[in-house]
């Protein structure tokens, strides 16, 4: 596949030859002939021949090469020296930027002229001689210091008063009897005019048109003519709108000769150059797709930016200078369109990463602020925030986004996109992932994410069935963050399950402490996700070795007991597929659940918050009778009080009003206290306590707010809901026969208030 396609499509990165049809990125060398995709090569040997044949119809002439910055005219210029070199030309090279004033400049000018024939062409006279005429015409000490002229000699200011008797014709004349005699001409190439001062760029016209005019000496200017023009009318010599540029130059240079504009075709073949060359480089393979992509961002954006050689080099020398950065941690495609807008469009990237919450489709204050905007309102608003940023091309700019990120391009397209195409994107390690934005904007994996080579290795460890320093990293990640190590693990999975005898003890042990890390607004805890890949990898082993597993799980230790007892009450909602080993292996994790619960009951339950963990997964599991039985034997014992274990059921979960988040109470379920317990025994339990809904009903509102570890709000909060429970039942007595069917699902809320808030439940619950 190629940026721009002909018959054959061959395809980017697959270790064939590299293709050094522009020598290097680094380099304005002449190229290889052989791999000359610009033609270079032949529009030299034209200009070359132009410049011979003028040599045969006029003494001395100005030759102007004329091209945009950035078109190549450096590179074209060195090899239409080279060709005329190999005819037999004399070549010199003045560069008028190296001096700073006029007489540097002229006494440079004739030291490079007097160093492109060699002495054993005209000798040693005439080499002195131009020597005195340039003592002549430069101020006095202009002429020492300029490399390859001798102050020391009669170029010096006492050989030009020892010449006095010398004229500066008369010593012109004899520079050129002696250019006149040479059997081949002379080619002085000035190169770069356009990066001249006003005041320099007239001083160097001044010396090809008055003083350089020499015969057998020809030159060859190469200037961006735009910016030469802008120049000259800066000048009082010229003046600005009046015209006279043009005619000025018209004065100076007898041909003009243009550089043409590159053709589609050698725009993109030479951006293929590039690629190739970096995939060579860097063993970089790009899928079919990829390509695809690729094409589709130089079709609608990039080549209206890269119509010059510099332009690509610019480009492609800086992804292949950073790619070493982010080598397997992010796309090449979408870090190639991230460099092009850091290079060429860097407002625009500030513009993304100001909206990076908008583009990655974070829920923050801006989706509060646009709720109501359809995806053709959106769009407008961002085609005049991309305008705002001044682009040069806007339309192209924001076509180019839209194909980065997926949100932009529903909104283009008038559509919302399915989140499988997120999903793709986050799987490819695209910019447009939150996940992956970042390594992006830093050229680097900032030290808050998680490296995929640690994933790669630590998964390479898990196949292989053997623990090994990756995974132990992992691990140690995971004690903090398992979210986004879990949705790496789930991804690696997918393609190739991973296998439960070391993934799931690596699992289990970080199961309960990823309860406590919760994800932003909306988002899920990582325990979820732990427990999803948990039945994934399980369902992908035979059933009896499954079942074996399950067991040694459910006895390592308590975090791993939850996972196997979660994994096992999950898949009892699923009636859509047969997981065997559940079925043979809950008998097994009932008595293990029974086993932890015995002894977690020697503890308060206030040091223990995961003590209803483990009770609704025995409830799940057991006998309904059974459960009871043993809960109140339990609270019985002593060691737990009841008040503490109704405050422990009371959920938690994240609130959030879209500028700040909290955690918050859920609604406390009089249905999950007589599961556990029976409604009417824990009634009978508690003593009648008006006082608190007298307290309840004098508050304007309930504040849920609370802090993860306040128990003691919790608990409040329960015996005040069972207390309105016991005055609605004195007021109206329950019909049911038995409090088992009186109090299933039943919720008792007090009358709250969280203006704006969004509230998240633990998955637990």
């Amino acid at each position: 596949m190629r940026l721009f396609k002909r018959d054959v499509e061959p395809e980017l990165g697959k270790g064939r030859q590299l293709d050094r049809s522009i020598g290097s990125m680094y380099s304005d060398d002449p190229v290889d002939p052989d791999h000359d995709v610009l033609n270079r090569r032949r529009l030299a040997r034209q200009l070359a021949r132009a410049i011979a044949d003028l040599s045969q119809q006029t003494e001395s002439a100005v030759v102007a090469l004329v091209g945009p910055w950035g078109s190549g005219k450096t590179s074209l210029v060195e090899q239409i020296q080279e060709q005329l070199s190999s005819d037999g030309w004399h070549v010199g090279a003045h560069n008028p930027w190296s001096y700073s004033d006029y007489g540097g400049a002229v006494a440079g000018f004739f030291a490079s002229l007097r160093d492109a024939v060699p002495e054993s062409v005209l000798g040693k006279e005439w080499r002195e001689s131009v020597a005195n005429w340039v003592s002549r015409v430069a101020p006095f000490g202009a002429v020492g210091g300029v490399v390859g002229v001798d102050a020391s000699g009669p170029v010096g200011a006492v050989g030009a008063l020892l010449a006095g008797d010398r004229s500066p014709g008369r010593l012109r004349e004899r520079a050129a009897e002696g250019l006149r005699s040479l059997e081949q001409p002379v080619l002085m190439v000035l190169d770069d005019l356009d990066r001249l001062s006003p005041e320099e760029l007239l001083f160097t016209f001044k010396l090809v048109r008055l003083l350089g005019r020499l015969p057998n000496v020809y030159y060859l200017l190469a200037y961006d003519e735009q910016t030469l023009t802008e120049v000259l009318e800066s000048t009082d010599l010229v003046g600005k709108g009046t015209g006279r540029a043009q005619q000025y130059l018209e004065k100076i240079i007898q041909v003009r000769l243009e550089i043409p504009p590159l053709l589609l075709e050698q725009e993109a073949a030479l951006a293929n150059a590039c690629i190739d060359e970096i995939c060579a480089r860097h063993k970089i393979t790009l899928s079919a797709d990829a390509g695809r992509r690729l094409q589709k961002a130089w079709q609608g954006c990039l080549a209206a930016y890269l119509d010059q050689p510099r332009s690509v080099k610019r480009l492609f020398t800086q992804v292949d200078a950073m790619w070493p950065e982010v080598s397997g941690e992010v796309d090449f495609v979408d870090f190639t369109l991230v460099t092009f807008l850091r290079t060429f469009e860097r407002r625009v990237l500030d513009l993304v990463v100001a909206n990076r919450d908008e583009v990655l489709q974070h829920e923050s204050s801006w989706s509060f602020g646009h709720q109501k905007e359809t995806p053709h309102d959106r769009w407008k608003r961002w085609t005049q925030l991309i305008a705002s940023a001044e682009p040069r091309y806007p339309t192209h700019v924001a076509h180019l986004l839209a194909e980065m990120f997926v949100f932009l391009r529903g909104a283009r397209d008038n559509t919302t996109y399915a989140g499988s195409y997120q999903e793709d994107i986050t799987r490819r390690l695209g910019v447009g992932s939150s996940e992956h934005f970042d390594r992006y904007i830093q050229v680097g994996v900032p030290e808050s994410d998680l490296p995929q080579s640690v994933i790669r290795d630590a998964v390479s460890e898990l196949r292989a069935e053997s623990i090994g320093p990756a995974v132990k990293k992992l691990v140690e990640w995971m004690a903090t963050d398992s979210g986004t190590a879990i949705r790496k693990l789930i991804r690696e999975h997918d393609v190739d399950p991973l296998p439960a005898t070391t993934l799931l003890p690596l699992l289990g042990s970080l199961y309960l402490s990823a309860m406590d890390q919760k994800g932003g607004m909306f988002s899920l805890s990582p325990d979820f996700g732990i427990l999803l890949l948990a039945i994934s990898a399980l369902d992908a082993t035979e059933p009896t070795h499954a079942t074996t597993l399950l067991a040694a799980l459910a006895d390592a230790n308590d975090s791993s007991l939850a996972l196997a007892a979660d994994a096992v009450r999950k898949v009892a909602q699923d009636t859509d597929k047969e997981h065997r080993w559940s079925e043979l292996a809950t008998p097994r994790i009932v008595q293990a659940l029974e086993k932890a619960l015995r002894r977690m009951a020697t503890e308060s339950v206030a040091t223990n918050p995961r003590v209803t963990t483990f009770l609704y997964a025995y409830r799940a599991l057991a006998d309904a009778e059974r459960a009871r039985a043993l809960t109140w034997k339990l609270v019985n014992q002593g060691a737990w009080q009841l008040t503490e274990l109704l405050g422990q059921l009371v959920p938690l979960g994240q609130a959030s009003n879209g500028e700040e988040a909290w955690t918050s109470m859920g609604d406390f379920s009089a249905g999950t206290v007589d599961d556990l317990l029976g409604i009417d025994a824990v009634l009978e339990q508690l003593p009648a306590n008006p006082e608190l809904l007298t307290k309840a009903r004098a508050q304007s509102y309930f504040d849920r707010r609370v802090e993860p570890d306040d128990l003691a709000a919790r608990t409040e909060y329960a015996l005040t809901s069972l207390e309105r429970l016991r005055e609605e039942r004195v007021s109206m007595p329950p019909t049911p026969t038995s409090a088992e069917d009186g109090a299933a699902g039943l919720d008792v809320t007090l009358q709250t208030k969280s203006p704006g808030a969004t509230t998240k439940p633990d998955s637990e619950l």
